[in-house]
């Protein structure tokens, strides 16, 4: 499975110096800020979609409590797969397979600390086979090709 997106925490007293060395240094693989949430304090940055996202953290934050990665699987089954063997192999839940809207309308993904305390997930981007999202998407395809 290749890697969806990653995460690091940068803590308040370095934010606007990392932010702006990853916003120059990466401009040239064409990433820029693509998503902003809580008032600014975690940025999505990428090329077409975020697959960076860095996360201001309180500067008592300790090292390595917060590093995020996602793999991405092909099928919900392999994002429940993962977090159940996750779970009974020393992980933790850190939170179970399911959609995440906020993410995306079909953003399907578990997480689970690794024993290290690594925040490791799980996601799929494809609809489920029978879901309303596929039907919506056929709708759009059919009218677009009316119009």
């Amino acid at each position: 499975m290749p890697i969806d997106h990653f995460g690091i925490r940068i803590p308040a007293s370095k934010w606007a110096a990392t932010t702006a060395f990853y916003e120059k240094a990466l401009a040239p693989l064409n990433y820029k800020v693509l998503a902003t949430f809580v008032d600014g304090d975690v940025l999505g940055l990428g090329d077409k979609h975020p697959d960076l996202w860095l996360t201001k953290v309180p500067d008592s934050a300790s090292v390595g409590d917060g590093t995020h990665f996602a793999f991405t699987a092909e099928k919900r089954e392999q994002v429940e797969a993962f977090h159940a063997e996750g779970v009974s192999s020393g992980g933790s839940c850190n939170g179970p397979p399911g959609l995440r809207p906020h993410y995306g309308p079909t953003y399907y993904g578990g997480f689970v600390y690794d024993p290290a305390g690594n925040n490791v997930e799980v996601v799929t981007h494809s609809p489920h086979p029978g879901s309303i999202t596929i039907l919506l998407i056929l709708l759009a395809v059919n009218i677009a090709t009316i119009l």
